[in-house]
């Protein structure tokens, strides 16, 4: 009796603990559009913080090739769950789920840490402290719909 009892608490643990694949495909869909949206009008705050003479130059530039940079990630993500979606449509396998979390992780993560990064040096705007809670609510939840939201929530509070 305990043993089943321990065996149902694993499965139960295993069940809650894993990703739904149609889920994940529903989420990384709906979000991943907005990435290069949001990504875009920190480009155009970038440019309007640049001609208010809040960032210099030198600053402008480096913001808008990571926020431009962060863009081309969310498109190319989009692009890529959109390809799952038409090859397998809502059932797509966990290995290829896997694999999407790969790309999503190596590039828009790894673009949003960049611009954070960034933008840690520069004067505080409440224009672009939006669309990077924006950015951030986005990741996030494509993160936690790949079952990793608390690992990616972790790589951005350290920054």
């Amino acid at each position: 009796m305990k043993r089943t009892i321990a065996y149902l608490l694993i499965l139960t643990i295993a069940v809650i603990g894993t990703a739904c694949p149609s889920k994940t495909i529903e989420t990384a869909e709906k979000k991943s559009a907005q990435l290069a949206g949001y990504a875009n009008q920190g480009v155009e705050i970038t440019r309007a913080m640049f001609r208010e003479q809040l960032l210099t130059l030198e600053q402008k530039d480096k913001v808008a090739t990571g926020f431009i940079a962060l863009a081309q990630a969310g498109q190319t993500f989009d692009e890529t769950v959109k390809g799952l979606k038409a090859a397998y449509g809502p059932d797509v396998p966990r290995p290829e789920i896997d694999k999407l979390f790969e790309v999503f992780s190596s590039l828009v993560v790894g673009k949003f840490l960049d611009v954070l990064r960034t933008l840690k040096v520069l004067p505080a705007d409440s224009r672009i402290g939006e669309v990077i809670d924006l950015l951030r609510l986005a990741v996030l939840t494509i993160a936690k719909a790949f079952g990793r939201g608390t690992a990616v929530r972790t790589q951005l509070e350290a920054v």
